[in-house]
């Protein structure tokens, strides 16, 4: 059985460098599988994700290869990555994401394979836990911005995203288009997964395989933090629209929009003596709720990030 994870990048050498290294860390203990990892460099001027492979396969022996994809995006490299993975592990192997800025610890692999195996799962998901490049504001700890929901090992999801995944090689084989770009940023992947879980694949949660996400300052700060609550909305109506068609997609996204606004100013106001982690909680569920409303009316921005920064 081969193994082969795609790593999208751009511009974060030290990052590549870290999530290599951690990938490199798993085949200690593992005697089946044969591990790649497929880097894609989505600026071919830059020279460092080579560099970088280069520096850790010499150094660990991990397979790396290292492909670009010119066209800038989060679909794009994507879709060249996982098109190369397939490839690799073949029929009867695996492909799976994991991004630039994240670490696998130890055990994460084998964990991950222990989950897919017990469970009988084509696709197998876990958490995310995120750290902090530097100490962000105590109202962003208070507030659990960053803390993903818990679920037990075994649970199943009606979709995944990119960040922790690995999958049935053959499942690719189901979808004529993978990853849409039309869908940009935070949904193109959940749209890719929930239409795999709709063919029929099960998608199993796998608590204790985490992999850990270091946050850059400039996204703990309630600027960025309301911006992507925007762009989470903003996906909503336009991924629904595929999925169940205009009609249900529309009224749902209609129908939950005032109400999100109207939670969010009342908690804003509430905010005004609960602190500042309620405030931005408010203005987050404003933000939501607006982006809802413009996955509707708006076709030329939904989907679309709030912000280049986002």
């Amino acid at each position: 059985m081969r193994i082969a994870l795609s790593i999208s990048t751009l511009n974060r050498p030290d990052g590549l460098e870290a999530v290599l290294r951690s990938l490199a860390a798993q085949r200690v203990n593992l005697t089946r599988p044969d591990l790649v990892a497929v880097v894609v460099n989505n600026d071919p001027s830059d020279p460092e994700p080579q560099r970088v492979a280069e520096l850790v396969g010499r150094e660990t022996g991990l397979a790396i290869e290292v492909h670009e994809e010119p066209v800038r995006g989060v679909a794009p490299p994507r879709n060249r990555g996982i098109g190369r993975a397939r490839e690799i592990a073949g029929h009867d192997g695996l492909v799976g994401f994991i991004d630039d800025d994240e670490t696998a610890p130890e055990g994460w692999l084998q964990e991950m394979l222990r989950v897919k195996e017990a469970f009988e799962s084509e696709i197998v998901t876990g958490p995310v836990i995120s750290h902090f490049q530097e100490p962000p504001p105590p109202w962003v700890i208070r507030g659990g911005f960053f803390e993903r929901p818990r679920r037990e090992t075994g649970s199943t999801r009606p979709w995944a995203f990119t960040n922790n995944i690995i999958f049935d090689a053959n499942l690719l084989d189901r979808l004529d288009t993978w990853f849409d770009d039309s869908f940009l940023r935070l949904s193109e992947d959940r749209h890719f997964f929930q239409r795999l879980a709709r063919s029929g694949a099960k998608i199993t949660w796998a608590a204790d395989a985490h992999v850990d996400e270091l946050v850059p300052p400039n996204r703990a700060t309630a600027g960025w933090l309301v911006r992507r609550l925007r762009t989470v909305g903003r996906c909503v109506a336009p991924l629904r629209r595929d999925l169940d068609g205009p009609v249900r997609a529309n009224c749902a996204s209609l129908a939950k929009s005032p109400v999100w606004i109207a939670l969010g100013s009342l908690t804003t106001i509430v905010g005004v003596l609960g602190g500042p982690a309620m405030r931005v909680r408010g203005r987050s569920w404003i933000a939501y709720g607006v982006g809802l409303a413009e996955g509707v009316f708006a076709s030329g921005s939904a989907g679309k990030p709030a912000s280049i920064s986002d």
